[in-house]
Order: C-alpha cells, then sequence, then structure tokens
C-alpha cells in the first residue's frame, strides 16, 4: 500500500493545466475535477488520469470543501497532503514531513511555502511547535499534511459550509484545523518548505466582499474571540 497521497483539487478546464510528478513506488494522487462551467465541454483530459498512481474523480458541483472530502474519503493510503492545482510540490520534502509525523506520532502536520519570487506569504517560526486555537488562524490549505486514519477516527472533515463556492468562501483550513485540536488530535508546523506557489492566493483576501468578512465572523465565533 502506498504510503502517501496527494489530493489536488481542480476544477473545468484547470486540469488541463495540471502537471504531475513522475511516478514514484511509494506516492499516488487523488484528482478531483470538478466540472461546473458551462463553456467547459469535455475536452481531452490529461494523459496522466491513465496512470496506475492516479485516482480520478469527476463532480458535477462547486465548492473547494466538497472536493477535499470527497478526496479524503476516497484515500487508501495512511497519510494525505491537500493540495491545489498551481503548486509546484516538493515531494522529496512532504515525504520528509511525513517522516516526522510518523517519528513523532503527529496526527497534522502544517508547514509552509514559497511564491514564484521567492517571497514567503507570511512570517513563519523557524522552530517546530504544536498548533493552539490562536495559531491555527495562519495556517492555509496547501500546508496541510493529515493522518488520514485519525481523521476518519474522530470523523472529521472539511467543514462546507466554508471554502470557495459555498456560503463562506473562505475560513475552511482554520475550522478544520481547530476541529482537529479540539477533538484531541496531535496538530504541529514544521518549519519545511513543500511547495511553490503563484504570487496572489485567494486565502490572503479576507474581507473584499461582505460574505468573505461573514466568513472570518463565522470561523472565529465557535472559539469565542469576540467575547
Amino acid at each position: 500500500m502506498k504510503s502517501l497521497s496527494i489530493i489536488i483539487s481542480t476544477a473545468n478546464q484547470r486540469i488541463l493545466d495540471l502537471n504531475l510528478k513522475p511516478a514514484q513506488s511509494d506516492v499516488c494522487y487523488v484528482v478531483v475535477h470538478q466540472v461546473y462551467d458551462a463553456s467547459y465541454t469535455n475536452e481531452a483530459l490529461p494523459d496522466f488520469i491513465s496512470r496506475d498512481d492516479v485516482t480520478y474523480i469527476r463532480l458535477d458541483y462547486p465548492g473547494l470543501s466538497k472536493s477535499r472530502n470527497v478526496g479524503l474519503s476516497s484515500v487508501k493510503s495512511k497519510y494525505a497532503y491537500i493540495m491545489d492545482d498551481d503548486v509546484d510540490f516538493d515531494l522529496a520534502k512532504i515525504s520528509q514531513l511525513v517522516g516526522w509525523m510518523e517519528k513523532n506520532q503527529v496526527d497534522v502536520a502544517t508547514c509552509q511555502f514559497v511564491f514564484e519570487d521567492g517571497s514567503l506569504p507570511r512570517s513563519y517560526s523557524e522552530v517546530a511547535f504544536k498548533h493552539s486555537m490562536l495559531s491555527a488562524a495562519k495556517v492555509s490549505s496547501i500546508e496541510i499534511c493529515v493522518n488520514v486514519e485519525k481523521l476518519k477516527e474522530k470523523s472529521i472533515s472539511f467543514d462546507e459550509r466554508f471554502g470557495l463556492g459555498a456560503d463562506f468562501p473562505s475560513g475552511e483550513e482554520y475550522v478544520f484545523i481547530t476541529d482537529c485540536i479540539k477533538a484531541g488530535l496531535n496538530v504541529w508546523f514544521y518549519p519545511i518548505t513543500t511547495g511553490v506557489h503563484p504570487k496572489i492566493t485567494s486565502g490572503m483576501d479576507f474581507y473584499t466582499s461582505s460574505r468573505k468578512a461573514l466568513a472570518k465572523r463565522e470561523m472565529l465565533l465557535p472559539t469565542g474571540f469576540f467575547f
């Protein structure tokens, strides 16, 4: 059985630009392809979907958290890394992260990424630390690696009210990480860079619409930060 799955969420025509790494013996992919754009007329799919290490799943509805959850439910490996379709990820670094998780019995690990110009999206800690409800607010979805068996044991998934294509178009990472913490899972940050992302990220856009601002209120309300 593979030890690591990379879960990649993509949508409509974006799958045509998706590039997977060459096959490796201990890594597999779950590609969740959401098709809901009328202008997408079943173009030929990339050749990689026929690879033995790739599970391709098509959904006919939007919702990034829904995509993540379908991907997680389809994983057959112990560990899974949450990925977007525009990230140039480093499998060696992700495997190193999984090794640390295995050695230290960490259930959920977060890490860091870098922009294409070499800049960082924010200031990261230089040392590993155990996440708190406060530090969870800084986590991006493409920084998350999970022990899938532990998530299933605790019945934890992404809250589908949050995330792109949902009622509240952001905040799904925070809700997910804090749900893990509240369930008693061992959640840690490790200072390792696992991918390169284009300069603009949806997670940096908190308040440009009333629904995004409302999402921040809804994701923080259960923590008591507003009281």
